[in-house]
């Protein structure tokens, strides 16, 4: 977190600017204007070491410090705006009761000077002092087209619980005497324009020109069964929101109904006893409701709220606003509400038994992050991180502990010191509020919850597009499943689905970025409470009762074609969801396809993505994943040697549902639904090959380029290592197939391989019954020429093994055994097949015979009682030419039963 203090930065400017000894000191920091300029005060030494109290501008852009007036004396200024021009200048001066002044009460006292060179500086009380709360702002643009000459410039006066009224400062263009032309104030102003009449808090959105306040209503009555009725009397918070133009009257653009507990909503004055003045952002209330908003033109609105309560029992709560004797020993709940109005929902956060004298020392800063986030500190305790991106629905946050301090920074954002800055109002400190991959990496790495581990590696892929930090953070948790088994087995299929969605948004055209809304983006859509240290941050969401009729329409607005964040919050809360694909639609499409999946029935070139080599070569190029940066083999052959992969048969049935998935959701016609699902199903490929690459690098299961790959390196592999990497395989397995993606060509055959040369036979059988270890040629061919053939068992299990794959690969595989037994099974299924009469490549229904002691001569034999007779006319009747009997092979078999025989 980069620090710059602005007085200190200021103390340089003043002494470039002069050669005398700079005395600047007391520095206060006002308020800002659109432009991305400060108002400060400060105090100076004059010529006869007199205290003078200076005002000034500064735009951190030109580097620039402007002084616009000089006091004689000290005041306690506590607001200031400038006009466009910096011809005006209004401030706001409080006044302290003491011993000798006959008010008991702070008194807030508006002032206005006209900066125009040649006239005299006289402060000009804009209205008489009051006990409650006065701020004021200047409007930027003109407030509707005039004449040239004349400039008619609009003031804001807030008056806490009274009313807010626009004054309007006209200026005229003077001819003077040698001719030129100079601008003059004569301070006389028109009556001012009553707005609002009576508010309870007011905020002023500079880089908008938005009017935020909150007044009362009259409740509208309903007519819903089982609704409370409300009194005719009673009166409901509303927060409205008032759009100021250049050239245009203002107009109200929001009105929403609010739920705030124990808000006065008479002008008896502070509920508390004190005022808080922020001058950044300007805001105008109490004590008892702190409320800040956060705007930004792509059509974010977020309403945060903070409050302290105390539960009281399971049903009712008490707000908490002042010291009482019961609170100094107990604890309170530090909570704050976030109303995403773009969602049309609320996210409240809840910090249980925090101790009173911590909890109401602290305040919440907001302030929009990476374009898709709000960053929310809370001092001395953590930085909460909220999702709120616009092109999916709120799902997660990350909570991030900070360093134990005595104190905390009571942080505002700052205008026009670039993205994310923030500024201490206590010590003036500039602070860049910047999410550090450390920073995350430490958190991931510390005993925190699972949520927050999904949640930060949710950031890292799809706002941050960090893949090389993920993957690193996929290692380390393989290393260290602190969590237990089922916290990887998500954090895997967070990776897969958010790594798909990520990569295929980043590759599609602007026009075809709707699609999005209709694909998964995550498998975790509930927020979770998260433990940080010895606290727990509680988070929970709450849908909003038709939020889309708070916001005018476009149609009512005053410009009814200009394009603005409320155009775009009106557009974002009337867009119609759109149903999101889930996993689950194509797994349940798999399980009933997989009992029909027959691959040697299947063929290449009727399935997508299908692999083109032809065999495995050892200096054989290897696909590469175009997610992250790694360079690492993975420990097998990205091939397969089969006729048709299940891999294929996944993907097929992936871009089958999402191809159907997208047509049917999709209102009208897109050009994209036929190019979207292939870029889909190829990220979700390379997703899952990256992943695997990211789990075997950290068990040293990536061989280097000098070494061996695939079933070699398994066979020169030490068991125990050999045990751990299938054991972590397996998981990766279960991830995968858990969520229908595809695996890696040649991850089936090394897997099988790797289980058997691991795993117990009986065990690894078991796995075969359950279709996880696919029983590949190349896998048979490896097994069946293992140099084990001198045990008994090792045989009878190949010949189980044999028994289990289907006829074509059985006879591939004994064709590479050189054993006894082998050679007597293709000798006999030579006869059979000859005697049948087939050809030697042919294929025959073997005839169930009876056993020899149990069969005679019949007169009606039959298919299931043949005699020996029978028999021997078969084998006089048999079709074989010379050319068809393989000689050599029932020679060499007729020896092998012979020896078998004597042994």
């Amino acid at each position: 977190m980069a620090v710059q203090n602005i007085a200190v930065k200021l103390c340089g400017i003043l002494q470039v600017q002069g050669d005398d000894e700079v005395t600047a000191r007391e520095w206060r920091l006002l308020g800002q204007e659109q432009d991305g300029s400060q108002l400060l005060t400060w105090v100076s030494d004059s010529i006869n070491q007199k205290e003078i109290l200076n005002i000034g501008i500064y735009t951190n852009k030109t580097k620039t410090l402007t002084i616009l007036h000089s006091f004689e004396e000290k005041f306690n200024i506590v607001q200031a705006s400038v006009n466009a021009t910096h011809s005006l200048l209004a401030y706001v001066i409080k006044k302290l009761p003491d011993d000798n002044t006959e008010f008991k009460e702070p008194l807030y006292c508006p002032y206005l000077i006209c900066l125009l060179p040649g006239k005299k500086r006289e402060p000009e009380e804009v209205e008489d002092s009051s006990m409650k709360q006065i701020m004021i702002q200047f409007v930027y643009g003109k407030s509707n087209k005039y004449s040239p000459g004349i400039r008619n410039d609009r003031l804001l006066l807030f008056k806490h619980l009274e009313y807010i009224k626009i004054y309007r400062t006209p200026m005229f263009l003077n001819e003077c005497d040698d001719g030129t032309d100079e601008w003059g104030f004569d301070g006389i102003y028109p009556e001012p324009e009553t707005v609002v009449k009576v508010f309870s808090w007011a905020q002023w959105d500079c880089v908008n020109q938005v009017l935020y306040y909150i007044h009362f209503r009259q409740q509208s009555q309903s007519f819903a069964e089982g609704e409370e009725v409300k009194s005719p009397s009673e009166l409901t918070p509303t927060l409205s929101a008032f759009q100021f133009h250049a050239d245009l009257p203002h107009e109200t653009v929001l009105n929403i109904p609010l739920s705030l507990p124990h808000v006065s909503n008479s002008s008896e004055g502070a509920a508390c006893g004190a005022y808080e003045d922020d001058p950044i952002p300007l805001r105008i209330h109490d004590c008892s409701l702190d409320l800040q908003i956060v705007c930004d033109q792509r059509g974010i609105l977020c309403i945060c709220h903070h409050y302290l309560y105390k539960p009281l029992d399971d049903s009712t709560t008490s707000l908490v606003m002042e010291d009482s004797a019961d609170l100094k020993d107990t604890g309170v709940n530090f909570a704050y509400s976030i109303t995403l109005l773009q969602h049309g929902c609320v996210v409240h956060s809840v910090v249980p038994e925090l101790p009173w004298a911590l909890a109401k020392t602290l305040r919440p800063s907001y302030t929009l992050y990476a374009d898709n986030h709000l960053l929310v500190n809370i001092p001395m305790l953590y930085t909460h991180l909220i999702d709120i991106s616009l092109y999916h629905e709120p799902c997660c946050h990350i909570v991030l502990p900070v360093e134990k301090c005595d104190s905390g920074p009571s942080l505002a954002p700052i205008l026009g010191w670039g993205p994310h800055y923030m500024v201490d109002l206590n010590t003036l400190d500039v602070v860049t509020m910047v999410v550090a991959e450390k920073d995350l990496s430490a958190t991931f790495k510390s005993n925190t919850a699972i949520e927050n581990k999904l949640a930060i590696m949710h950031y890292l892929i799809q706002h941050e597009g960090n893949m090389d930090l993920a993957e690193e953070l996929i290692s380390w948790m393989c290393l260290n499943q602190r969590d237990g088994y089922g916290a990887f087995h998500r954090l895997m299929q967070e990776y897969l689905v958010g790594t798909t969605y990520a990569v295929t948004r980043r590759s599609l055209p602007v026009s075809a970025l709707s699609l999005m809304k209709m694909l998964p983006f995550t498998l975790h859509l509930k927020f979770a409470d998260v433990k940080v240290r010895d606290m727990c941050v509680s988070v929970s969401q709450e849908k909003l009762w038709n939020s889309s009729a708070v916001v005018l329409a476009p149609r009512q607005r005053v410009c009814q074609f200009a394009e603005d964040v409320w155009t775009r919050l009106w557009a974002a809360l009337n867009d119609q969801p759109a149903k999101r694909l889930q996993p689950q639609a194509v797994i349940d499409k798999l399980r009933v396809s997989l009992h029909c999946y027959q691959p040697e029935a299947l063929s290449r070139c009727s399935t997508p993505l299908s692999p083109s080599a032809s065999g495995p070569s050892f200096g054989a190029p290897q696909r590469r994943s175009s997610i992250g940066t790694g360079q690492d083999l993975l420990p097998f052959f990205e091939l397969d040697v089969c006729t048709a992969s299940k891999q294929e048969h996944i993907i097929a049935a992936n871009l089958r549902e999402v191809s159907v998935h997208l047509m049917r959701e999709c209102s009208a016609s897109n050009s994209h639904c036929a190019s979207n699902p292939n870029r889909g199903v190829e990220s979700g490929l390379d997703a899952s090959r990256a992943l695997c690459r990211a789990i075997t690098k950290p068990l040293a299961a990536t061989p280097q380029h000098n070494q061996h790959r695939g079933f070699t390196f398994i066979d020169e592999m030490d068991p125990t290592h050999a045990y751990i990497l299938l054991k972590v395989l397996e998981q990766y397995y279960l991830a995968a197939d858990s969520i229908a993606f595809p695996l890696p060509q040649g991850f089936s055959s090394f897997f099988t391989y790797l289980g058997y040369r691991t795993l117990p036979f009986h065990a690894f059988v078991q796995y075969v019954h359950r279709s996880v270890f696919e029983l590949q040629i190349d896998v048979m061919k490896a097994i069946i020429a293992c140099k084990d053939d001198e045990c008994k068992s090792s045989v009878n299990n190949k010949l189980r093994l044999i028994q289990l794959v289907g006829e074509g690969r059985a006879r591939r595989a004994l064709a590479v055994w050189p054993h006894r037994a082998a050679l007597a099974l293709r000798a006999r299924d030579h006869a059979a097949t000859l005697l049948s009469g087939g050809g030697a490549a042919g294929t025959h229904d073997q005839t169930r015979h009876r056993p020899i002691r149990d069969t005679g001569i019949a007169a009606l034999p039959s298919g299931e009682r043949l005699s020996p007779l029978d028999t021997f006319l078969d084998l006089l009747t048999a079709k074989a030419s010379l050319n068809e009997l393989d000689f050599n092979l029932i020679i060499e078999a007729t020896l092998a039963c012979v020896q078998d025989a004597a042994a």
